[in-house]
């Protein structure tokens, strides 16, 4: 392992201290977010601290085209 003498360390410790330096403490928005958006987001919550997945939707939503699609292949073979 290699040592570090007295001028080695207190270099690192500057590099350090410049590098907390130029991370933000905090992110600021630029602006608050509108009312519209915040009452779409509030129809995705169930109750307090549970939300539903829009995905479980899409889910849903694939398995009724499924269904739709099979429907409309009988139905063309029904009318040869």
């Amino acid at each position: 392992m290699m040592k570090m003498n007295k001028k080695q360390g207190e270099c690192v410790n500057r590099v350090l201290i410049l590098c907390v330096l130029c991370v933000p403490c905090f992110v600021v928005a630029e602006e608050a977010p509108s009312l519209e958006l915040l009452e779409f987001l509030g129809d995705w919550e169930i109750s307090e601290s549970e939300w539903q997945d829009p995905l479980d939707f899409m889910q849903d939503l694939d398995a009724l085209d499924a269904e739709a699609q099979t429907a409309k292949v009988e139905e063309a073979q029904d009318a040869q």
